[in-house]
């Protein structure tokens, strides 16, 4: 199929200079033609000024001395201008009394003359000042000019009017017809000249470009330096490139080859064993060293699909099964599994097993999978204990790394750096939300998921450095050899930062359940110059850490001494919230959403926390260091009972009160005995409930969404109207909301910041806000600020608004005042 792309330059170069020359030539000329009609009627109107205006002055002494036949032959001599179609004297009654044509005498001018206005000529008599109008449609120039005279004569009534109509057509049909013909003159003259101009760069870059492609089919050949034209330095260094790159693919493929083979030995040096598996034939290809891990010489096993099946444990060789099948099946997007093997001598190794599909039939089905294993043992012995006593042999995990190991690790660290002199960088890692996925999942599920991630980490960086479990859901890295050059180390760690939050990205299949958990990492470079104790390390990795968690920081930071400064950390925040709480520290704050029209649909609440020391301490800083403990339980319980107490406030005001829209943590929701405490909280204030939102952030539904589900329908039958937050970014799949009611759904903030103006990102957005509307969800925009921002909004056709374009948060006493008033908060 001929497509633009196929088009050659000798065609587009032309085309498009042609083109633009043609469309700026005819664009000047119908610029220039507006703008000459324009001028033209001005011109003409300003001389039929002058004319009237000599003109009333004839009529005026020409009455006075009774001398109607000069008035007669002034007339007269106005029809000898061939293009004053009407001249004209009108009386009160808007009869005719003198005119160049003599039809029209003694008649009502309403009647014969078909552009005259009885309206504008009283208008004009009453302000006695002239009326000129151009009329493109007739290419005419209407004039009502005032004879200021209040005598009478004899034979007629007194006249007070001079009405005209001039044709201007044959005027700016002769300037048309000469603009057009020096249009056409210079679109002629530059038409040549850019055809010769095309001619020339035909010759000079185009023909040797075309001569240079053809000739590149048989870049090898000595004739491909000699037979080409080139008069250009461009042409000439591009045929020299060709030939480089000619001899560097020769290289390459040289280096190519060596490369597989250097690559079988690498990977067989290293503690990976290579698996190879044609789906088609069975047939299935061990590496020597998947064979050495489970005690086997390279000859003792055959290369058979029932080698690595007999071999699998029996209670895990189910999940693994249907693991690899769900893989095959296109059902998740790679295979990975950590199991164990049996040894040669009857105990079992732990390996971290990995394929992927390297080939596919003309049908898409696929016929052949590569993979490599690694032994994994020793990682996972220091984080899995047998229990005996279970029937079911199930692994828990329970130990952490030994204190005074890592800290002879960190030590030994150090003093490799200082050895060397080289950093080194320890990486701090923070699974997010893991307590939510142990509680909702239970314990066993878990610690199956941590020892997954055990598995991954060990598999993929024990032979970089030193790996670890430290804390209930963090892990440590310790990596060396990363230079001599702080900026470069710092790159390099920031980069292996980055591949381990993308290693735990990955999902992992537990249970038939895929689950997606993200991590945040903390870093520390280090050389060992200052011989830092452990104690000192951790806690920069943990401030690192910390910042890593900011939304700027996409997850991974690096430390920088000046961070220490000023800074409330996480473990100090989350035992002094108690302390605040109590003393009345804590307060609440209230935020109005609007419609379009700046009414008062709904008020969000918003914790707030003035620290003694710190002063006002962020609400993601300290809701993050109540997740950490059981205080957010607490912390939002004590939020609900407030604002059950400001509704019934307002009730006996009688005042109207909206919606009140409290954040619920998804920890919090996962509880069992959520929905029952609330409930009560509610009842037993005797409110009415449908005054009050619960918000859930989008990761609620990552996992047992049959319960969220049935907690949201107790919730709603209880008029409890539940919303959800943080639309759109992507921590929930869209088929998860199926069957589910949302009185709202507040947009991610992603979605409002200005760089909507660009058309992709406003696309998006008018696409996503159409989706919830379809679904039936009011779509709430958050963090407004700008007019720019909110006309974005109301082009997607968002629902509702909230930010500080219309309303900072407000006190207790404000709102009721603003909710009193009635007042809107349109800025539209």
């Amino acid at each position: 199929m001929f497509t633009f792309r196929n088009w050659s330059l000798v065609f587009i170069i032309p085309f498009c200079i042609l083109s633009i020359h043609l469309a700026m030539v005819f664009g000047g000329y119908f610029y220039e033609s507006t703008d000459l009609k324009q001028q033209l009627a001005q011109n003409a109107t300003e001389q039929l000024k002058k004319d009237l205006f000599r003109m009333r002055h004839v009529v005026e002494s020409s009455i006075q001395n009774q001398d109607f036949a000069r008035i007669e032959q002034e007339v007269a001599l106005t029809s000898t201008d061939l293009n004053m179609m009407v001249y004209v004297i009108l009386d009160p009654s808007s009869t005719i009394h003198f005119a160049n044509h003599m039809i029209w005498r003694d008649s009502d001018a309403s009647n014969v003359l078909e552009g005259y206005s009885h309206s504008i000529h009283q208008s004009v008599i009453h302000s006695n000042k002239p009326h000129l109008e151009v009329n493109f449609d007739r290419l005419s120039i209407q004039a009502y000019y005032p004879v200021t005279d209040n005598n009478r004569f004899s034979y007629a009534q007194s006249v007070e009017l001079i009405y005209v109509e001039y044709n201007i057509s044959d005027l700016i049909s002769d300037a048309s017809d000469a603009l057009f013909a020096r249009t056409i003159h210079i679109w002629g003259i530059g038409s040549l000249v850019l055809v010769a101009f095309c001619f020339l760069l035909y010759w000079v870059w185009i023909y040797p470009l075309s001569r240079l492609s053809f000739a590149a089919k048989n870049i090898d050949s000595a004739s491909f330096t000699n037979n080409i034209p080139s008069y250009s330095t461009e042409v000439t260094t591009l045929k020299d490139y060709l030939v480089q790159v000619s001899g560097k693919l020769k290289r390459n493929q040289k280096r190519l080859n060596d490369a597989e083979q250097r690559w079988l030995f690498s990977v067989e040096s290293t503690r990976n064993g290579i698996w190879d598996w044609n789906l088609t034939t069975g047939d299935v290809y061990v590496s020597d060293r998947w064979k050495e891990m489970i005690g086997y010489q390279a000859y003792e096993l055959d290369n058979d699909y029932s080698v690595w099946e007999s071999r699998l444990h029996r209670e895990e060789k189910a999940d693994v099964l249907n693991t690899l099948q769900k893989y095959i099946d296109g059902h998740s997007n790679e295979y990975e599994s950590v199991h164990r093997l049996r040894h040669k001598d009857g105990k079992y190794v732990w390996v971290l097993d990995r394929g992927r599909i390297v080939e596919w039939s003309p049908q898409g089905k696929p016929i052949r999978i590569i993979g490599t294993i690694t032994d994994v043992s020793s990682e996972i012995k220091n984080q899995t204990v047998e229990i005996d006593k279970d029937p079911a042999n199930q692994t828990a995990l329970t130990d952490f790394i030994n204190r005074e190991t890592l800290a002879d690790s960190l030590y030994d660290l150090q003093v490799y750096s200082r050895k060397v002199g080289q950093f080194s960088a320890i990486l701090l890692i923070n699974l997010d939300n893991f307590k939510v996925f142990n509680e909702a999942l239970g314990q066993e599920l878990g610690d199956r998921l941590l020892v997954k991630i055990a598995a991954r980490l060990s598999g993929t960086f024990s032979s970089a450095g030193f790996v670890a479990r430290l804390g209930s859901d963090e892990f440590i890295l310790l990596a060396k050899s990363f230079g001599n050059d702080v900026e470069h180390a710092n790159k390099r760690a920031l980069a292996l930062a980055s591949e381990v939050r993308q290693l735990i990205g990955r999902p992992f299949s537990i249970a038939d359940q895929n689950l997606s958990i993200s991590a945040r990492v903390g870093v520390v470079v280090c050389d060992g110059s200052e011989s830092l104790e452990p104690q000192t390390l951790l806690a920069r990795a943990d401030n690192a850490l910390e910042h890593a968690k900011e939304p700027k920081s996409s997850g991974c930071f690096i430390y920088h001494p000046q961070r220490d400064e000023n800074q409330v950390q996480p473990f100090k925040l989350s035992h002094e919230l108690h302390l605040a709480l109590a003393q009345g520290h804590l307060s609440l704050v209230y935020q109005p959403v609007v419609d379009g029209d700046g009414h008062i649909t709904s008020v969000e609440v918003l914790p707030r926390w003035y620290h003694s020391q710190h002063g006002f301490i962020s609400p993601r800083k300290f809701i993050e260091a109540a997740e950490l403990s059981d205080f957010i339980f607490e912390m939002e319980l004590w939020i609900l009972e407030n604002v059950c107490a400001l509704l019934k406030k307002l009730q006996v005001q009688g005042i109207s009160a909206p919606i009140f829209s409290q954040n619920i943590s998804s920890r919090h929701f996962h509880q069992d005995h959520f929905t029952g405490v609330v409930l009560n909280r509610v009842h037993s204030s005797k409110v009415n409930s449908a005054k009050i939102q619960f918000e859930l952030n989008e990761d609620v539904f990552s996992i047992n969404r049959e319960w969220v589900t049935t907690k949201i329908a107790e919730l709603q039958s209880s008029h409890i109207n539940v919303a959800l937050d943080n639309f759109g970014s992507g921590l929930c799949a869209l088929h998860q909301l199926k069957g589910i009611r949302l009185s709202q759904v507040k947009l991610a903030a992603c979605y409002v910041e200005e760089d909507l103006n660009s058309s992709t990102t406003q696309t998006m957005l008018c696409a996503l806000v159409e989706l919830a509307s379809r679904l039936d969800f009011d779509v709430i925009a958050k963090q407004v600020e700008t007019k720019s921002q909110l006309n974005n909004l109301i082009h997607a056709k968002c629902d509702g608004f909230q930010g500080y374009l219309f309303s900072r948060p407000l006190n207790e006493d404000d709102l009721i005042q603003l909710l009193q008033s009635k007042l809107t908060l349109s800025v539209i």
